[in-house]
């Protein structure tokens, strides 16, 4: 989820719209990331920008969402002053610019702990990338955060697909809801 803070919406409202819509197309979600990226489309006040996660996180546990939150050291740090969450998964980005010449090694190994987080569940090491002629960003993770695929496809209705898989390993040592505290 990408969301837009300088909306008229809330982030209540923004996730209400995201996982209804997903619900209505017959996709079981599981869990969310939420993209904290370019603090230049933020609010200033990082206690305006926590208030407004937090709206997005605790409308994300009323519906039994398991939440991770995409970032980085820098745009964390800005667009939140360095506050802690807890109860939150970490997809980290750490590129040097688009193209293969600007990747950073596809493992944990440059991993500095931020925002309460000791460790990632993913990382982003390319952006803007070719893949057989499609444009893509490449990850890694550690495949023991992944869940089963055959235990994700047995999640009921044969029909309905069943999203937000990746990383739910990690989120079942989570004691309670997501929150971010300055």
């Amino acid at each position: 989820m990408t969301p837009q803070p300088n909306s008229v919406k809330s982030g209540s409202q923004q996730l209400d719209e995201m996982y209804s819509n997903l619900r209505n197309s017959n996709i079981n979600v599981r869990a969310v990331w939420i993209q904290v990226t370019s603090p230049i489309n933020w609010f200033s006040s990082s206690t305006a920008n926590i208030n407004f996660l937090n709206s997005i996180l605790a409308r994300a546990s009323q519906y039994g969402l398991t939440i991770g939150i995409y970032t980085s050291y820098y745009d964390w740090n800005q667009i939140t002053a360095g506050a802690t969450i807890n109860n939150a998964m970490l997809w980290y980005w750490n590129v040097y610019g688009g193209g293969p010449s600007n990747e950073t090694p596809p493992n944990f190994n440059d991993f500095r702990s931020f925002g309460g987080w000791m460790a990632p569940s993913v990382k982003q090491f390319a952006q803007v990338e070719s893949v057989c002629g499609v444009t893509v960003n490449r990850d890694v993770y550690s495949t023991s955060n992944t869940m089963n695929a055959a235990a994700v496809a047995k999640s009921g209705k044969s029909e309905q697909i069943t999203v937000g898989g990746l990383g739910l390993a990690n989120a079942a040592a989570f004691t309670g809801k997501p929150e971010i505290k300055a």
